[in-house]
């Protein structure tokens, strides 16, 4: 049987959409879980204070789509008594929860989860760490100590790394998001060439 040309388009066209659609690439969702102790920041100054600045970056060296998801009050992962915990421990039990709480949906490695904090962590004289995330895994935490760490940690989770972190220059000299250490120098507000090229391939590869 001959099948009419308009039918023909149609089914092509419609063939087309399926395609299309079937490779897609799944959204990079951050889900950042805003610890109880920022109960008196609002939502919008978190994020134009320490995500906007993030995802414009992103958006210079991928298209790919990002979802920034702010929650708060939610048992056992915002109320975490994190105060005196080495960032290690603090992590851990962050990552325990997250794992409860997602334990019956799917997993993706595009889907990543940040506890955001008021203070920073192993405080000793001088020294802190404002956060630590398992790299290339899909946990993190953070605290507003730095504007760029949020950045930081994200980057870890998408495989960026210190090694690859560069010294640049914008008027004055900068650190890119993943240097290994916070100093008087200002923040580029954006990866290093090669940790851009990583953060791409990361997402390329893990958001089918």
């Amino acid at each position: 049987m001959t099948i009419p040309r308009l039918s023909t388009i149609s089914l092509a066209l419609l063939f087309s959409v399926q395609a299309l659609n079937a490779s897609a690439a799944r959204s990079l969702t951050v889900n950042v879980y805003i610890h109880d102790d920022l109960a008196d920041m609002q939502d919008a100054q978190l994020h134009n204070d320490y995500f906007e600045h993030w995802l414009k970056e992103m958006r210079r060296f991928t298209d790919h789509p990002i979802e920034v998801i702010f929650q708060r009050n939610v048992p056992l992962i915002t109320d975490i008594a994190y105060a005196g915990m080495p960032s290690s421990q603090i992590l851990e039990v962050f990552t325990d929860g997250i794992h409860e709480k997602t334990r019956h949906s799917p997993f993706s490695f595009v889907d990543k989860h940040l506890l955001l904090t008021r203070d920073s962590y192993d405080r000793s004289g001088w020294n802190y760490n404002a956060g630590l995330a398992y790299t290339k895994q899909n946990t993190a935490i953070s605290s507003i100590a730095a504007y760029g760490a949020p950045a930081h940690e994200i980057g870890h989770m998408l495989g960026a790394t210190h090694e690859d972190a560069e010294l640049k220059f914008n008027g004055w000299v900068c650190e890119t998001y993943t240097h290994p250490r916070v100093t008087a120098r200002s923040n580029c507000y954006r990866y290093s060439d090669k940790n851009r090229a990583t953060i791409a391939d990361y997402l390329k590869y893990n958001s089918k």
